[in-house]
């Protein structure tokens, strides 16, 4: 159970029980690694638990990794805060975008790549390139950032962001075998990750009804 507010500002510095105590409206932590911003937005969420400004239930956190996540609810457990959803960026999405699919598209949920190597060597051999597993690495690293800059395979030539990034192979081939991967993932009904990020950020940005859900399911 949590416990009162002074309870959870207990042990923060000034400027941790400053982030803690904003639970009002958005707020910017700029800090460096092992500065405690961690501590700071977990402490931030029970005392907006403890203070009755937030509902556990309506509270979502989202990380970059799965350990980052775990570590997140192992310290609002700690602060007695039970309810409270963390998950990856990715995981937060694939959640959402799963139980609105039936009202975008009317089918069922594709199937979602645990990793593009597989797909990215058999786009590389159709495109008539030699790779290695060191490349395909390196081939998804370029893809991924391609996808999350908006960029499809045709765009890589003429976009200005494309020409300071340093690519795993000539960026022709990765052009070839970008264009191709996507080919294969569309006509066998997969999704990537990136994927999974872009189509809930569409579907937020072009469905007020589904942005409106969102917002009333957590504060």
């Amino acid at each position: 159970m949590i416990g009162e507010p002074g309870q959870v500002l207990a042990g923060l510095d000034d400027e941790q029980q400053v982030v803690a105590t904003s639970v009002h409206g958005p707020v910017v932590v700029l800090a460096g690694a092992g500065t405690g911003k961690t501590r700071a937005i977990t402490h931030r969420m029970a005392y907006a638990v403890a203070t009755g400004a937030h509902e556990a239930r309506r509270s979502l956190a989202v990380t970059f990794t799965t350990r980052a996540a775990g570590e997140m609810r192992v310290r609002l457990r700690e602060l007695g805060v039970e309810g409270a959803q963390v998950r990856t960026f990715h995981g937060a999405a694939l959640r959402q975008l799963r139980y609105f699919w039936p009202r975008l598209s009317g089918q069922t949920f594709p199937d979602v790549l645990p990793s593009k190597a597989r797909l990215l060597a058999e786009a590389a051999s159709k495109s008539g390139i030699t790779t290695n597993a060191a490349v395909i690495r390196d081939l998804a690293s370029d893809i991924e950032w391609s996808k999350v800059s908006e960029l499809a395979a045709r765009d890589l030539l003429t976009d200005p962001r494309a020409a300071t990034r340093q690519w795993s192979m000539d960026l022709a081939d990765v052009m070839k075998i970008y264009a191709a991967y996507d080919e294969l993932k569309s006509a066998r009904g997969f999704l990537d990750f990136e994927d999974v990020l872009l189509v809930t950020v569409g579907a937020l940005q072009t469905r007020p009804d589904i942005l409106d859900e969102v917002h009333s399911a957590y504060r």
